[in-house]
């Protein structure tokens, strides 16, 4: 019996073991070594049974003997890989498209795909069987509600007749700051449906943020709520906006009644839909016709303004049915918001799959949520990997039943192995699909699947359709380094409202050089349709193992060199998260004022109760790294913080951290 086998016949035993302990221990029993990162596969195909995942349909039909086959095709004939998911989808169109892919401008930068189709991606949404549900909504108190396929069509149409009746057209704007909530979604959508594009804002952010995000985009409409109710607490949203001039805006109400005062231009939500008759046809367009807007994380600058078009909603989709498998029956949850790009790649995703969109009210690190994703029958739910850690941590998930889950899908920053193994074991050890790629893509560029064996915070293949390298500093091919996305692919954005798009992209990239391959074998073409290739910048910072699988390490720009190793932010995070105490951790690499190489700086935050003396944390974290890193890793220096600045979409500011430690260090 070999190690997978012994592990396959231990996890009967294991499914409902409360102690890790005893998870550890099968481990190195099954794989005869310690439970070391990167870890062995702790999920197989196998365990599927009989249910046949899309993807291994896709290899059975156009007779593809692995998924590599797959990818390869997939990139050296993207023309036909595009037209073939056109129509395994069934992607509505009012006229087809006579080209699946041109270069009118000879340039791989701005390809032109699905010339001549006119259609609206709202419409692929709507295929299910209108009686089933599409949208579930979780309540902090009081009962969930639902709406069928056919009542979401409903409510849409009203949305879209709406903003026809104030005088808005297809072209125009509006902005929405609005929590997860079904009225986010019916505006969303609704705008979508009259042609509209829609600018989407956390509503995490502050004041002066969520202004200078309503500047770039200029809106005729603004929708967004009177406050947030977080653990029995109202956080007012509205009131950021007092000091700052706004466009013609409805406030829509926490609680039963609004707690925020109506100033000139403000109006409640249900005077937008009076006297309107709801909007029966949609705005049909072009493939390149913007839907909406979304915002990079933009932590020490301006933030880019991605538009989105009705290509990168196809790409959304796509990533939903391949990787993830979604299906009608499916249960889709993920803590997010609209102003984050999985809010929309979930609406997309999700309800183009037929699948139930589940949402809570409340924060996704209580009780609450946990309690939600049992009642809800949640069988797809999304991560962030912090807030695993949080659920670990506080034990958030105790005595829930989450059996019914049959995936998670992990995204938004680097995981920690040993959080990602402990949340497979807790729904019974179901595959967590690591899932990594922008808001200038509309989907992944690299992710798990369900066809490969799982191992916890490892990817498996490059999506289809897409490819990328991985090159060391001097610009040559590696099994570690940065990542360069070779394009052109469907969702891959071409503009930017705000910013130049070739120069944030593709100025100054490596030239492909002879002989390069891609993530699956294929080689790198110098040219593809006669059009000279350009490798796209993307900033990540990847590592291949020798599995052939492959680890994150976070941005590229959080990578370091300690001690003439290079290593990257994420690695010494994951090594540092296990000392006992430590709750957070973000390490940074600063120069210091003599010059000479960097210094390893750890910003903490601890565990309650805690003792705060940083010598104390530094003696143990350095330890830490030494036996489990390097020992050529010095470290400089502990900070403890009370929290970690994150952008809205939860990732960690580690360029805020480096600048804000530089300046408190910077010589008088």
């Amino acid at each position: 019996m070999d190690s997978a086998a012994r592990w396959l016949a231990a996890l009967p035993a294991l499914r409902g073991e409360k102690d890790f302990r005893r998870h550890v221990e099968a481990y190195e029993e099954a794989f005869q070594k310690k439970a070391v990162p990167p870890l062995e596969p702790l999920w197989y195909p196998e365990l599927l049974g009989s249910h046949k995942p899309h993807l291994q349909a896709i290899l059975e039909e156009l007779g593809h003997p692995s998924y590599a086959s797959l990818h390869r095709w997939s990139v050296e004939r993207r023309a036909e890989f595009w037209g073939y998911l056109l129509q395994r989808l069934r992607i509505p169109f009012e006229r087809p498209p006579v080209q699946i892919l041109a270069f009118p401008e000879g340039d791989i930068t701005q390809p032109r795909w699905l010339t001549g189709a006119v259609w609206n991606s709202v419409e692929a949404l709507f295929q299910a069987d209108p009686q089933s549900i599409a949208l579930v909504f979780y309540p902090i108190a009081g009962a969930p509600r639902a709406w069928t396929y056919e009542e979401l069509r409903m409510e849409v149409r009203q949305v879209a007749g709406a903003l026809y009746a104030q005088g808005l057209q297809p072209g125009q704007t509006v902005a929405l700051c609005l929590p997860m909530r079904p009225e986010a979604v019916f505006l969303y959508l609704g705008a979508l449906y009259a042609g509209v594009t829609v600018a989407t804002i956390p509503d995490s952010l502050s004041g002066e943020e969520i202004a200078a995000r309503l500047q770039i985009v200029q809106p005729q409409l603004f929708f967004t709520q009177d406050g947030l109710v977080r653990e029995g607490k109202f956080l007012p949203l509205f009131d950021r906006l007092q000091a700052h001039r706004l466009p013609r805006t409805y406030l829509l109400a926490a609680g039963q009644a609004l707690q925020a005062r109506l100033r000139n231009n403000t109006y409640p939500y249900r005077s937008f839909f009076e006297n309107v008759e709801p909007l029966t046809r949609p705005h049909r367009a072009g493939s390149y016709h913007p839907i909406g807007v979304l915002f990079s994380s933009g932590t020490t600058a301006t933030p880019k303004a991605i538009p989105w078009t009705h290509l990168t909603a196809l790409k959304a989709l796509t990533d939903g049915y391949l990787y993830h498998d979604l299906r009608p029956g499916d249960v889709v949850a993920w803590p997010t918001n609209l102003g984050w790009m999985m809010g929309p790649w979930l609406l997309f995703a999700g309800l183009g799959a037929g699948a139930t969109v589940a949402l809570y009210e409340g924060p996704p690190n209580t009780p609450g949520f946990c309690d939600f994703v049992e009642k809800a029958g949640v069988t797809v739910l999304g991560v962030v990997p912090s807030l695993v850690r949080r659920w670990i941590e506080t034990q958030a998930w105790e005595g829930k039943d989450w059996s019914r889950i049959r995936l998670f899908s992990s995204t938004g920053e680097a995981s920690n192995p040993w959080h990602m193994w402990q949340l497979m074991a807790k729904a019974g050890y179901k595959p967590i699909l690591e899932y990594c790629g922008g808001t200038e893509i509309g989907g992944g560029y690299i992710t798990s699947t369900l066809l490969h064996p799982n191992a916890p915070s490892q990817f498996t293949a490059p999506a289809l359709g897409l490819d990328f390298v991985i090159l060391s500093e001097d610009g040559q091919p590696a099994d570690e380094g940065e990542l360069f996305l070779v394009p052109p692919s469907v969702g891959l954005s071409q503009t930017l409202l705000n910013a130049d798009h070739e120069r944030v992209y593709y100025a100054g990239t490596p030239p492909v050089q002879p002989g390069w391959v891609g993530a699956t074998g294929a080689e790198v073409p110098r040219e593809y349709a006669g059009v000279p290739m350009r490798l796209r910048r993307h900033g990540d910072y990847m590592r291949r193992l020798p599995s052939g699988y492959w680890v994150s390490g976070g941005r590229a720009d959080d990578a370091m060199n300690l001690g003439g190793i290079k290593v990257s932010s994420t690695e010494i995070e994951r090594v540092v998260a296990q000392v006992p105490g430590v709750g957070e951790a973000a390490a940074i690499a600063v120069p210091p004022p003599e010059g000479g190489p960097d210094r390893l700086v750890l910003y903490l935050v601890l565990q309650e109760g805690q003792p705060r003396d940083p010598s104390f944390w530094k003696e143990a974290c350095a330890q830490a790294i030494r036996q489990k890193l390097s020992p050529l890793f010095a470290l400089h220096e502990v900070v403890l913080v009370e929290e970690l600045p994150r952008t809205a979409s939860n990732k960690v500011m580690r360029r805020l951290l480096r600048q804000r430690y530089l300046e408190q260090h910077a010589h008088p």
